[in-house]
């Protein structure tokens, strides 16, 4: 329910955290929350955007399928538990 949109270019995404899908309103304190949990299961993302609701995920170029699984899986216990 927090993800309003998701953008990006090769292996750099952004995943825009909304407390509404209609309103579009920033999730900026459910982002930290969401890097802070993500940071205890040992995966580091960035938070940008005008707003610091933007998830910033820039993966390195040798990431390999279970890097990208656990990225996932960890990204989707996550979102769950906020």
């Amino acid at each position: 329910h927090l993800i309003g949109d998701v953008r990006g270019l090769g292996l750099m995404l952004g995943v825009e955290l909304v407390r509404d899908r209609g309103s579009k309103e920033p999730a900026r304190e459910e982002a930290g929350r969401v890097m802070e949990l993500c940071r205890d299961r040992g995966l580091i993302l960035g938070k940008g955007g005008l707003f610091g609701n933007t998830l910033r995920i820039k993966p390195p170029m040798c990431l390999t399928k279970a890097d990208a699984d656990f990225l996932a899986d960890c990204l989707d216990e996550v979102l769950e538990t906020i």
